[in-house]
């Protein structure tokens, strides 16, 4: 009988060690999410901080708007996968947008996190 509690326990802590293992290979990927939009404008605030206004046109919320901000960190790319500008984005452009998909109580609006936004072939 104890042979099998120890056993029990044994395949509880490997299982543990198992998802752990995996949370900890795999973090980033989860807070992801991707959709598909058309660029309407790109807007330079007061401040300086640049804004991408698209329309998406894959459903994720109920507002298809969203203000990107473009960061230093924010990768911009062609079709082909090189880095390109800001300028380069014009009105009409199909585009693919990967963001975090969570935000913090801190912040009272849902400003994502913007990690890529790449032109799609056409």
């Amino acid at each position: 009988m104890k042979s099998k509690k120890h056993i029990a326990i044994a395949v509880a802590a490997v299982a543990i060690i198992v998802v752990a293992a995996v949370m900890i290979a795999n973090p980033s990927g989860w807070s992801k999410k991707s959709f598909e939009a058309v660029v309407q404008e790109t807007v330079t605030q007061a401040d300086g901080e640049i804004r991408l206004i698209v329309e998406r046109t894959t459903e994720i919320y109920s507002n298809p708007m969203n203000s990107l901000g473009i960061s230093d960190d924010t990768k911009l790319l062609n079709a082909s996968g090189e880095k390109i500008a800001i300028t380069d984005f014009n009105p009409g452009d199909a585009i693919s947008v990967t963001l975090k998909d969570s935000f913090t109580e801190e912040t009272p609006f849902y400003y994502p996190v913007v990690y890529e936004i790449k032109l799609i072939d056409q």
